[in-house]
């Protein structure tokens, strides 16, 4: 019962599998999807809005494992949803990281589909009422943050409710519900100011400005800095009402874009089945560069075994007119290492 709680909540990161998938029909939505009850009605009611909720998981994974991929945690347990990996049932900063990345993952995906017309529930995001500085004016199409907000809530919290409807208090579902919110803030916070030029032979006499997001690697980022200072917290009654607060002395509370976390992480440097960890034995690692990449701190001095590879790859590429290209295979031997 304790895995069905607090996995609900990024369980559908599963659809990463079915981003090529055509959803023409209510049968498409599957708990096999691992969707909880109310997120498979969202999915019948937003069929054509499920293409980008799929693509939007598959950001979120692609972005989680490609910021941690010389960490020892690496968030392979990801792939392993909508089963309930061990690392994703304890409240750590690893647990986090994936709520907070999952949440905005949908926002920032949703937002943008909205701007380039996938759906016509949403549109282009709504122009500044400030007035524009220098030689420019609003217009153009920015990406639509207030409906990837709305939708991003409305799917990710629907798992923090109870099968009758309840929002759940636990422990676990207060620190889940901060985490999505926190990843929602983060890309709310992040929206930049693009323009377009117009004018007499690109002279941008005239230019055009919106709101828009930047890349979704800078949101990754910039929630991996959140994960690497996540607030630790304990529960406490205040009001006859249950919150999490900060343990640290001094503090008072955490910001709405923080990351927070109850449980300690394991060291993740050999496989614990309590835990979810699975070690970093036999994990590539490179004895040149320094931070976690390095063998030392990723094979938990265990020490590594050196080995060579060979690769074909495409060299000596030519364009020949009109229209190829044509290139020879060269072998290249790479050296590697691996932790013991």
């Amino acid at each position: 019962m304790m895995g069905r709680e607090v996995c609900s909540g990024v369980r559908w990161l599963a659809m990463h599998r079915s981003k090529h998938r055509t959803w023409n029909s209510a049968r498409n939505c599957s708990r096999k999807l691992g969707l909880v009850k109310q997120q498979l009605k969202q999915c019948r009611e937003n069929l054509d809005l499920m293409g980008t909720l799929a693509r939007a998981s598959s950001v979120a994974v692609d972005t989680c494992q490609a910021q941690f991929s010389d960490r020892r945690w690496n968030c392979s347990s990801v792939l392993l949803l909508p089963g309930r990996p061990k690392d994703l049932v304890r409240g750590t900063r690893e647990k986090a990281y994936v709520y907070g990345i999952s949440s905005a993952s949908l926002l920032h995906t949703m937002a943008r589909a909205c701007s380039i017309g996938v759906t016509t529930k949403c549109s282009c995001g709504v122009l500044p009422n400030t007035a524009p500085g220098g030689s420019f004016k609003w217009g153009g199409c920015g990406d639509d943050v207030h409906f990837g907000t709305f939708f991003s809530q409305r799917f990710t919290d629907a798992a923090l409710r109870s099968k009758k409807g309840a929002v759940k208090r636990s422990t676990k579902a207060l620190m889940d519900e901060h985490n999505f919110a926190a990843g929602r803030t983060v890309v709310q916070n992040s929206l930049v100011t693009a323009c377009k030029c117009h004018g007499v032979s690109g002279s941008c006499s005239i230019k055009t400005c919106w709101k828009a997001l930047p890349d979704f690697d800078l949101i990754g980022s910039t929630l991996k800095q959140r994960y690497a200072l996540a607030v630790e917290v304990k529960r406490r009654k205040r009001k006859k009402q249950h919150v999490l607060v900060p343990i640290q002395p001094g503090k008072e509370s955490f910001a709405p874009d923080e990351l927070i976390y109850y449980a300690k992480s394991p060291d993740y440097c050999y496989p614990d089945d309590k835990t979810g960890s699975v070690g970093t034995r036999g994990r590539l690692c490179d004895p040149n560069t320094e931070g976690p990449g390095n063998c030392r701190p990723m094979c938990c001095g265990r020490g590594a075994d050196n080995f060579t590879l060979e690769v074909m790859e495409r060299c000596e590429c030519k364009y020949y007119w009109c229209c190829y290209v044509k290139c020879k295979t060269c072998s290249r031997v790479l050296s590697l290492s691996k932790c013991k």
